[in-house]
């Protein structure tokens, strides 16, 4: 729903630390959930975004949110958890066939980036076999590190994070997807696989022109088949669709 507002955080519940042998089971959708994907680089839930507890013990001063809610009160929400305004970078998209997240995707990597940890702004390479522990007390580090969420943390959020990968460290979408799903069981749809495989193909640029006016040729050829879908559709728009499920 377009004004569909998040939970007050006094419903929710703590979220225990789990352990990385359980790191591949599905989030509960009601709970607080976010895990660290690389160092200072997390993905969660909406329900995390806004749980100042949980923010505070994993050293969350920014964030990244993808989700259909209107701004409005979950703007102050979120401040109130702790996230000031100029490091809080809301995208309104919801998870459906025919919404475009490239439109969006090098001005949030660009943040991320604005805002990363000196950890990550300094590694060059996924740091495979990493493993972050919460230990149930507060992070006793800078306060540096971003959070990456949607709903459920199961398609939006990861896409996002996966192209992020893909630019800062040069990899491909086959490597950093499987990354990222040895983190956490994620699941993005087929339109965000799609646009993930047209990042790859431009190299993390879309347009030719730096005034974003001219698409390059394969983000111009997924615009004409967005197009087609939304006129068989009968849309103007990027229609909301049931959630992911990951069986």
């Amino acid at each position: 729903m377009e004004n569909e507002k998040p939970p007050a955080e006094d419903k929710l519940q703590e979220k225990k630390p789990q352990e990385a042998n359980d790191r591949m089971k599905t989030w509960d959708h009601d709970t607080p959930s976010m895990r660290e994907i690389v160092p200072g680089l997390f993905l969660g839930n909406v329900r995390a975004s806004i749980k100042r507890l949980l923010l505070q013990e994993n050293g969350i001063n920014s964030m990244v949110s993808l989700s259909n809610a209107r701004w409005g009160s979950w703007g102050t929400t979120t401040r109130n958890a702790g996230i000031p305004a100029h490091r809080h970078k809301y995208v309104q998209c919801v998870d459906s066939s025919t919404q475009d997240l490239l439109v969006y995707m090098g001005d949030i990597c660009d943040f991320i980036d604005e805002m990363a940890s000196p950890s990550l702004r300094s590694s060059s390479i996924l740091p495979v076999g990493y493993e972050h522990e919460l230990h149930g007390k507060a992070h006793d580090g800078p306060s540096e590190a971003l959070l990456v969420h949607c709903d459920m943390g199961i398609s939006r959020s990861p896409t996002v994070i996966i192209a992020y990968l893909m630019r800062k460290y040069g990899v491909t979408l086959d490597d950093a997807l499987k990354f990222v799903q040895s983190k956490q069981k994620v699941k993005p749809s087929a339109n965000f696989i799609r646009q993930l495989q047209v990042w790859e193909q431009v190299g993390y640029q879309i347009w030719e022109d730096v005034e974003k006016m001219v698409p390059k040729a394969p983000y111009q050829a997924f615009l004409a088949d967005r197009a087609a879908l939304l006129k068989k559709k009968g849309l103007t728009g990027n229609e909301p669709l049931a959630p992911l499920t990951l069986g």
